[in-house]
């Protein structure tokens, strides 16, 4: 006897059900519910960038303009709260001031070390330390160059032990040009009036 149990090629719906599809392939997505599944087209890609309000920054501290906005739009794009993008800020900010920190350091210790050097050199330093440093100001002054003394202030170059050493060696040489006559030549001897008057004769010479 046949088995009265249709089967499912042959088997035909009840009256007002739906015919099973044929061979239907399951999607990727029909286990992720429909408000979860992304979509090129979301809402959110439509969304304007988050803007944001002023950042706090340490006193003294300055952010330009076009990196402060470079910096809101990527804030922006990940999504980052006012709160969370401030966190960025102080991070980079931090970084900034402890780099400059660092070379403000050293610069500080280099100045000390040329200042130590200049002090033990044995042409400027020691006993002569005072006198040098004398005659390397006297040989800025007489150049008269302007800006020269604040050029060697601000670059620090004003400690360099041979910058030093060669301004004062200058100030040495202005100082004995003003006791001894060019060239290191012997002192004329004074002329007479006569001389001066008719210039120098020989001896014997008739009148």
């Amino acid at each position: 006897m046949a088995d009265p149990t249709p089967s499912p090629e042959t088997s035909t719906p009840a009256p007002g059900m739906p015919a099973p599809a044929a061979a239907a392939q399951p999607s990727v997505l029909s286990t992720v519910p429909a408000a979860s599944a992304p979509s090129m087209l979301g809402s959110d890609a439509l969304e304007p960038a988050a803007t944001y309000g002023d950042f706090k920054l340490p006193e003294g501290a300055a952010i330009d303009g076009e990196s402060l906005k470079t910096a809101s739009t990527l804030f922006a794009d990940s999504g980052l709260s006012q709160e969370q993008a401030q966190k960025f800020i102080d991070l980079a900010v931090s970084r900034e001031q402890a780099a400059a920190q660092k070379g403000v350091q050293a610069f500080v210790d280099l100045q000390t070390k040329w200042v130590s050097e200049i002090k033990a050199d044995p042409d400027i330093g020691g006993d002569k330390f005072q006198a040098s440093i004398a005659s390397a100001a006297r040989a800025i002054e007489r150049l008269a160059i302007p800006g020269l003394r604040e050029a060697l202030d601000l670059t620090g170059a004003g400690n360099n032990p041979a910058i030093v050493k060669a301004f004062a060696r200058i100030g040495q040489m202005i100082s004995e040009d003003r006791f001894r006559p060019g060239n290191g030549a012997p002192p004329a001897a004074a002329k007479s009036p006569a001389e001066v008057i008719y210039g120098a004769q020989p001896k014997g010479s008739a009148e």
